[in-house]
């Protein structure tokens, strides 16, 4: 009778282990077809976009020449999935050679000390660097309606960035990052996400990895739709926190 009891309560846990197994692989399975799908959409979407954005990028060109000296298209190296870098592009919206003292400070302050740079006319902080007297006047309109990402398409084409996902950070402010906020690299840097969305200059540097880490615990296509039907609604609204 024992033996039976013993061999019974075996059988049990070996079937739990079996159903939780099953469970784990299915949602593998499960994962890797978003991530499958994901990168066809990401990349057809980017194409269309590109197709559809050349009449205006081109007109962008041409402004940038035309408002200040130096190249149109900015280049930085940026870190995206797993740490890896990549060169990401935008349109330049700053003065050639310009010092970036005043950005590495505000840097180290937001992600060290998760301190606000400013605050607004409600005296509500705000977490973005303000009156950078490195932007152009064209600039400042690039920024504002965000047309400055459009090169980005390149890098989701390449496979270095998706549609969706934390934004891409630069190796100094990574190089700064505790633990816990790498978790924001498990996933391709996006385009646009739940930070984007969601008014980031009033969000904390911590405020930004929480949601990131949310996105990607609860990522799925239908969830990467709502945020760029939201990030158009954003970009129509012109505040240039997208």
């Amino acid at each position: 009778m024992g033996n039976r009891a013993i061999n019974a309560g075996a059988f049990q846990i070996d079937e739990v282990s079996r159903l939780i197994s099953d469970q784990e692989n299915t949602e593998e399975m499960n994962h890797s077809l978003y991530k499958f799908w994901k990168d066809i959409f990401d990349r057809f979407l980017a194409f269309c976009f590109l197709i559809i954005s050349l009449p205006a990028m081109a007109a962008i060109a041409l402004s940038i020449k035309l408002d200040s000296k130096g190249k149109v298209i900015f280049r930085r190296e940026q870190v995206g999935l797993n740490g890896r870098r990549f060169i990401a592009y935008k349109f330049r919206t700053m003065i050639a050679n310009n010092d970036d003292k005043q950005y590495r400070e505000y840097i180290a302050k937001y992600v060290q000390e998760n301190m606000p740079y400013t605050t607004d006319e409600d005296g509500q902080p705000v977490y973005k660097l303000m009156n950078d007297a490195r932007i152009t006047g064209f600039g400042a309109f690039l920024r504002k309606t965000n047309l400055d990402e459009l090169p980005q398409f390149f890098n989701i084409l390449k496979g270095d960035m998706s549609l969706v996902g934390p934004r891409p950070d630069i190796p100094y402010a990574v190089q700064m990052y505790q633990d816990w906020h790498r978790q924001r690299l498990l996933v391709k840097p996006g385009l646009t996400g739940l930070w984007q969305t969601s008014r980031r200059k009033s969000l904390s540097f911590e405020e930004m990895v929480r949601l990131d880490i949310d996105y990607i615990h609860k990522q799925s296509l239908l969830l990467d739709s709502k945020i760029l039907l939201k990030t158009v609604g954003v970009v129509l609204n012109r505040d240039g926190s997208c």
